[in-house]
């Protein structure tokens, strides 16, 4: 049996190519968390028919109750192998929870890690928690090309376990993307002006130290200022969502299939990583209003695909030059499908060393 646990959002979509290689070796299961306000990994599961099992919830921001949530979880996993028996390997991105479960009972570990550090250039005392936590547990690591190697191996990690993919994992699930249903239509969103699409930043994360109030005060000037609709995708829940007063806000709560929104949208304004990865390998106008850089970041940035804003200003001027000149759009997506995209046979190497490795 080969167990994985999914508990973030964007291992889903990353998953989901890899999860019908994996039944052709073993059997599969899936494991994921849900709390009130986090529930996108799992509605994400459900919307791609993804069978998991719910396996407690999430912690929250405080390191207490982050811990007190891995315990949890940690104990349960143990009484569910109690009636299905010790899978034979480990499969994550994520989950300290999952990693440290295994390790424990002597489970291989293949960890997929693209935020190492909390910096986007390599220093020890930047390390993440959840890197210290899984990747020197972990029997094989597979890291993106744009984080460096040092990164990994720093902690310990043998250079032979550590291997390179020549993608930006966006590329994975978006390379065939169609439009699907326009959300707004669903959502009653006017047609006949711009959308811009709102994502915080992922401020309880590790690696956040700060909840900066930037996005929110950007969205109440472009509100005021500009007819356009601004559609808000919250990260955990309601709070610092209240925009009572302005009617072209539009606040969605429902998990939506990227074929179903990124068509439809005029520019991404984001605090978080894969969100504007994506906007930029499909060539929509994405500015970030992160508290941090990672390598990602960096990437995007040094190749003129994302705009990097400080204030809710500098946020509203460059949302008023990308509506007023839109002629960029073709090539910046040219540029950023051929430096994201994966060689033809790259995620079945990935496929080909686990299964040459734990068969």
């Amino acid at each position: 049996m080969i167990w994985l646990d999914i508990i973030d959002p964007k291992y889903v979509l990353f998953f989901n190519s890899l999860i019908p290689k994996l039944r052709e070796l073993d059997e599969v299961i899936i494991t994921t968390r849900k709390s009130e306000g986090y529930s996108e990994c799992h509605e994400l599961l459900e919307l791609f028919d993804i069978p998991n099992i719910l396996i407690g919830g999430y912690g929250g921001e405080s390191p207490l109750g982050k811990f007190n949530s891995r315990l949890e979880r940690q104990k349960a996993f143990l009484d569910l192998f109690k009636k299905t028996g010790i899978p034979k390997l480990f499969i994550t991105g994520a989950s300290v929870d999952g990693v440290q479960t295994a390790y424990g009972l002597g489970i291989p570990i293949v960890n997929f890690s693209d935020t190492p550090l909390k910096k986007d250039y390599f220093d020890i005392d930047s390390i993440t928690i959840l890197s210290k936590l899984t990747l020197p547990l972990s029997s094989l690591v597979f890291r993106p090309f744009v984080v460096p190697e040092i990164c990994y191996t720093s902690m310990g990690i043998a250079p032979k376990n550590i291997i390179a993919y020549d993608f930006i994992d966006v590329a994975l699930w978006l390379k065939d993307m169609r439009p699907g249903v326009d959300f707004r239509k669903s959502f009653n969103i006017p047609k006949n002006r711009p959308t811009i699409l709102f994502r915080e930043e992922e401020y309880k994360a590790h690696y956040v130290e700060q909840k900066l109030p930037i996005i929110y005060q950007s969205i109440e000037k472009i509100a005021s200022c500009l007819d356009v609709n601004i559609v808000i995708m919250p990260r955990y829940g309601k709070e610092d969502l209240h925009f009572r007063g302005f009617k072209n806000i539009f606040v969605i709560h429902k998990k939506l299939s990227p074929a179903d929104f990124y068509p439809f949208i005029d520019i991404l304004i984001g605090g978080g990583g894969t969100m504007n990865l994506e906007a930029c390998y499909l060539g929509i106008p994405t500015i970030s209003t992160r508290s941090l850089f990672l390598f990602h970041d960096k990437y995007l940035l040094d190749n003129h695909l994302m705009k990097h804003c400080k204030n809710s200003q500098e946020v509203y001027e460059e949302v008023r030059n990308i509506l007023a000149d839109k002629t960029s759009l073709s090539t910046s997506k040219c540029i950023a499908q051929k430096i994201f995209e994966p060689k033809p046979a790259s995620f079945e190497d990935i496929f080909k060393i686990i299964k040459e490795r734990f068969s």
